[in-house]
């Protein structure tokens, strides 16, 4: 006996599935001509680490090596967000904050950050920051 395809009934998204580990999305990025070769291997370790462990414990840790939370109004940023990831997502989605990693905790050898947003778990990478231009640091 088959299934009927017909009639079927779509029900929207309710966020009956939602993932448990940090999901990383490209799409968006505005990568820094300073972005050279180093930054890119402690970019890729940085990502694995986070992707090791639950969004949970993630959320959990200090700023030092897990994410920091900022309003978008209080941050000060030296650029906008890209006007493709503002066309498909609106803010109330992230709730107004950028999600913030830090490419080297405690800042050593030089400040670098990676700016998002987190959307459903999903991380959405919108600029990587290289010696602290785009992001007022401590």
């Amino acid at each position: 006996m088959g299934i009927k395809q017909k009639g079927k009934i779509q029900k929207p998204c309710t966020n009956c599935f939602m993932p448990q580990y940090l999901k990383f999305n490209f799409s968006y990025i505005v990568y820094e001509e300073n972005f050279v070769d180093k930054h890119q291997i402690q970019f890729l370790k940085r990502i694995r680490e986070l992707s090791a462990d639950t969004y949970n414990i993630i959320r959990n840790r200090t700023k030092n090596i897990g994410l920091e939370f900022i309003e978008i109004n209080e941050l000060g940023i030296k650029k906008e967000i890209p006007h493709k990831f503002r066309q498909r997502f609106e803010s109330k989605e992230y709730n107004n904050k950028l999600a913030i990693m830090r490419l080297y905790p405690n800042n050593n050898p030089i400040v670098a950050r990676v700016i998002g947003v987190i959307i459903k778990n999903i991380y959405y990478i919108l600029f990587i920051d290289i010696g602290g231009k785009l992001y007022p640091h401590e």
